[in-house]
């Protein structure tokens, strides 16, 4: 196993023995997932839902972060249709929490699948909510970096370059501020591509530089080969072919080196059209045979037209026109076949957004009738209180006068038959007396008032103590 996929496995038995602050708890399994094997982390992030799964009713709020865990994990194995239910199961279960950075971090989730999935309004829309209410309050720190790289991301994509520029140098600096040193290389990375669109080529080479700095690290070696891979192609597009050649080998000698197939076939393909350029044909096929081989092989369909494209224009350079038309027409089958089945995922992607955004919808309705009825049931609980409270204050008036009554009489029968024969002054006593009790009235009101309001408060918790214990 993975020594970090251990670490995180022990941090989940320390979180299943005290299951506080579940918020950094989440977090740190969250961000390996942007650089770990994603097998391993499916496995263990199916762990904790399940352990959750049997205490959701204790404990929503856990419930709610490993349902959006889920998703998280199903959007980084690009299985996005899931990814989009399950943001939306955890985006409901938040809501009914009323866990405003919940909302947004489900709302991060739905801006990145969008993205991916080519819907820039959509995407520029929820990471746009969410970078502001995560901004505020600083509860997810991990995904108030994920949103701001993610709108960076989304105006790079939709060529709106100098908002680009400014969106990623302020998620550098809040990458920087909170450790997270692979968002402070990938946004260097997006601020080199951003400023070589502009040409300010001098500035974008700093950055794609600090970039390979830091993907010096070992850890980092992964991304360490799209850097380079970037900075050749910087090179390509300024005709530096031999610093183009050079920065697309390192890439490729790492690529090989870890397995990413897709990631080596793009380079041989970039090297192979630098080739061409120098006119060393044969070096330029020999690359070429070998990417087909690998896109064969993994079966990506994309590539391999591409690749047949570049064969047959080659050979037509070399007036081989027989093997240049083969390559061609191979591109032509296999470009329709990529273009239909593109048109069917590009179907299939707009019916995900709409079952999404109409799950989003109805969760709105939801919340909106749950807060009516929860405003009714408390305007109906005034009415209750109120009521109640006039029913205990007629019956403390109708018990204090009762008590006026009798002390009365007692005041009387003392002045008559104590006071009135050994004193002539009885009448002032009497009036004194009489004022005496009349100021005792509104106190021993209050107090018989405060009396049934207490012994009805106890019956109540009895009586709520009895039902729960025969549900």
């Amino acid at each position: 196993m993975n020594p970090q996929i251990e670490k995180l496995e022990q941090e989940f038995i320390a979180f299943k023995n005290n299951p506080a602050n579940a918020e950094d708890f989440f977090q740190k399994i969250w961000l390996p997932a942007l650089t770990l094997s994603k097998g391993e982390l499916k496995i263990l992030f199916q762990k904790i839902y399940d352990w959750v799964t049997e205490n959701k009713q204790v404990q929503p709020k856990i419930f709610a972060l490993a349902t959006y865990s889920i998703a998280f994990i199903n959007f980084h194995t690009e299985n996005y249709d899931l990814a989009l239910t399950n943001y939306g199961k955890a985006l409901k279960l938040f809501a009914e929490l009323n866990d405003e950075d919940g909302v947004a971090i489900s709302n991060v989730g739905f801006g990145g699948t969008y993205r991916t999935l080519g819907n820039f309004d959509l995407s520029l829309k929820y990471l746009l909510d969410a970078f502001h209410q995560l901004n505020k309050t600083h509860t997810y720190k991990i995904f108030e970096v994920v949103s701001g790289y993610g709108l960076a991301g989304v105006y790079l994509d939709t060529h709106n370059y100098e908002r680009a520029i400014e969106q990623y140098k302020q998620t550098a600096e809040l990458a920087e501020k909170y450790e997270m040193t692979h968002f402070v290389l990938l946004c260097y990375t997006g601020l080199g591509d951003a400023l070589h669109q502009l040409q300010k080529n001098e500035e974008a080479l700093t950055y794609f530089n600090k970039a390979l700095a830091i993907a010096e690290r070992p850890d980092f070696r992964g991304i360490k080969s799209k850097v380079l891979s970037d900075i050749g192609n910087y090179y390509f597009d300024l005709k530096e072919y031999d610093k183009a050649i050079d920065f697309n080998q390192q890439a490729l000698t790492i690529r090989d080196e870890i397995k990413n197939f897709g990631g080596s076939i793009t380079n041989r393909i970039q090297l192979a059209a630098i080739y061409h350029f120098q006119n060393k044909t044969n070096e330029a096929i020999e690359m070429l045979t070998n990417a087909l081989s690998v896109a064969e092989q993994i079966k990506v369909k994309p590539k391999i037209f591409q690749i047949h494209l570049l064969l047959s224009e080659i050979y037509e350079s070399k007036n081989e026109l027989g093997k240049s038309l083969q390559h061609y027409k191979i591109y032509n089958t296999i470009s329709n076949e990529v273009n239909k089945e593109d048109g069917e995922k590009k179907l299939k992607r707009s019916e995900l957004i709409f079952e999404a955004e109409q799950t989003k919808k109805e969760n709105v309705i939801i919340k909106a009738q749950k807060q009516q009825i929860e405003k009714a049931n408390i305007e109906l609980q005034k009415t209750i209180d109120e009521l109640t409270l006039s029913k205990i204050n007629r019956k403390a008036k109708t018990i204090t006068t009762a008590i006026a009554v009798t002390l009365l009489i007692i005041e009387d029968s003392i002045m008559h038959f104590v006071v009135a024969p050994h004193t002539h002054h009885n009448f002032a006593i009497s009036l004194s007396s009489n004022l005496a009790l009349a100021f005792l009235i509104k106190p021993i009101e209050k107090i018989v008032e405060h009396s049934l309001l207490h012994r009805f408060v106890k019956v109540e918790k009895e009586y709520e103590v009895m039902s729960g214990e025969n549900n």
